[in-house]
């Protein structure tokens, strides 16, 4: 019978955990202490550990490579409530077979359970040990919301390998930060990390900037050039905006992703190189594929590990986080320090429709304004207006969200109350209101048009005390 040993100090937990081993036939036992822990495996080593990062005493990480050397085959899922790309790569690189972090839905521990008393996972482990990798000084990745807890443990899991990496999300999300987390926890670390932004380049040079030139390739090469990807060679090329690469120039790239070679603008021989490609977009590249935009066979090769970064808006818990780490970093912005509990509301409430980099724009402009007193919500910009983007049901969903979250946030450990009837009393004026004055005060109209009873409406108008109150074309004999 499978044997799982679980080490972690919160009883609610470690009692869970037991029983959802315990339930699938295995059996359970449970260390409040890393030291514990040890001395069970060094007793009897079992198939599968659960192991919290944070313990008293020893530390979990700490703990993974104690129970490495005594019980190499032993499967270890790591669990944190309190991870980021550090504990997640120190995981991978001490040897987890899996790391999760809290709170986790108890089918993803049942599933990695599985997983872990299944599969020999000692020369695995080994492996992954033989090269330990460095934590990323970026510093910019900060979260520990349940999304970003998931891209960290992508990152960690694919940055020791060569596989393709596209990395996805909204703009201003950070996807060249993830990109360069990638490179700077990989093998090819000290190689070049070189960023081609393709939409930034001329269309008509993509190619040369690319895979080089040679001379005389066209007017004004007076000289041979190598490309971005010969420049790289040994490291990692980041394509940003991938979506916008010429249809042309993605048959060669498919080449070198294929052979690892590269054939120059107007070359005869091609040479070898070895680089690995992180690419990024906000686009639909399926569709682009479908509207024959872009090539399918490059779009499988390039998509082999997807990594998918949640906007800011799903990411809540993490904007307190995020303003302090900026303004640690803006100069005299730690004297803004601690961010006073209105404004914390207003970050929490807003839509960040710019998502990362708005929030870090939007601070710096505060920053500014605040000339080194308390932060306040009225000296962040406005949010930017563009004209024409989204349907009228789009931009009402946006209000509605934001208002749900302000009132909430406002609220924080109050106890709910009546949320559904304050928000009536706040838009049924606005809608009452609006079409009132689009039907030139017309109640009869207005009526018909909110299906309403023509005496609803005029009691609505007395409630709300709105104008116009006049009386309209159909309102005679009132």
């Amino acid at each position: 019978m499978p044997s799982v040993l679980i080490i972690d100090d919160e009883e609610s937990v470690a009692w869970a955990l037991r029983k959802v081993c315990e339930r699938q036939g295995f059996t359970a036992a449970v260390a409040a202490t890393a030291e514990d822990g040890l001395a069970r495996v060094r007793r009897s080593p079992p198939d599968a550990i659960f192991l919290d990062v944070r313990l008293p005493g020893m530390d979990g990480l700490t703990a993974l490579g104690r129970i490495r050397d005594i019980a190499p085959e032993t499967a270890v899922v790591v669990i944190t409530a309190h991870g980021n790309l550090s504990t997640a790569v120190k995981a991978v690189e001490g040897g987890a077979f899996d790391y999760l972090a809290k709170p986790f839905d108890l089918d993803q521990a049942l599933d990695a359970v599985r997983r872990a008393v299944d599969r020999n996972v000692g020369t695995v482990a080994a492996g992954a040990a033989e090269s330990p990798l460095p934590v990323a000084e970026d510093g910019e990745i900060v979260g520990r919301s349940p999304a970003m807890q998931a891209v960290f443990k992508k990152i960690a899991l694919v940055a020791p390998t060569d596989a393709c990496v596209m990395i996805t999300g909204e703009s201003g999300t950070g996807k060249e930060l993830v990109a360069r987390a990638v490179h700077a926890n990989s093998p090819r670390r000290g190689k070049p990390f070189l960023p081609v932004h393709v939409a930034s380049l001329n269309p008509n040079l993509v190619e040369s900037e690319l895979f080089g030139h040679a001379k005389g390739a066209f007017t004004g090469a007076d000289r041979t050039r190598p490309g971005l990807l010969t420049l790289a060679d040994g490291g990692t090329v980041f394509l940003d905006e991938l979506g916008d690469i010429p249809l042309p120039v993605q048959a060669k790239l498919l080449r070198v992703l294929e052979r690892q070679e590269v054939l120059p603008v107007g070359g005869t021989e091609s040479h070898t190189v070895n680089v690995r490609i992180v690419s990024a977009t906000n686009a639909d590249l399926a569709a682009d594929v479908a509207g024959g935009k872009f090539r399918h066979d490059l779009l499988y090769r390039l998509n082999v590990y997807p990594i998918q970064l949640p906007p800011l808006r799903d990411r809540g818990d993490d904007i307190l986080a995020l303003s302090e780490h900026y303004l640690r970093r803006f100069p005299g912005g730690a004297s803004l320090l601690p961010i006073p509990a209105d404004t914390v509301t207003y970050l929490k409430g807003r839509r960040w429709a710019g998502n990362v980099r708005e929030l870090r724009n939007g601070l710096e402009h505060a920053a500014i304004v605040a000339r080194g007193g308390a932060l306040r919500p009225e000296h962040f910009p406005p949010p930017l207006a563009v004209p024409g983007t989204g349907t009228p049901q789009d931009r009402l969903a946006i209000a509605v969200r934001e208002w749900v979250r302000s009132r909430i946030a406002e609220a924080g450990k109050a106890e709910p109350s009546e949320l559904y009837q304050h928000f009536l009393n706040e838009a049924e004026p606005v809608l009452i209101g609006e079409v009132l004055r689009e039907l030139d005060g017309n109640r009869l109209a207005a009526g018909r048009w909110l299906g309403l009873a023509r005496a609803t409406v005029r009691k609505l108008i007395r409630k709300y005390t709105l104008e116009p109150e006049t009386v309209g074309e159909g309102d005679e004999g009132e």
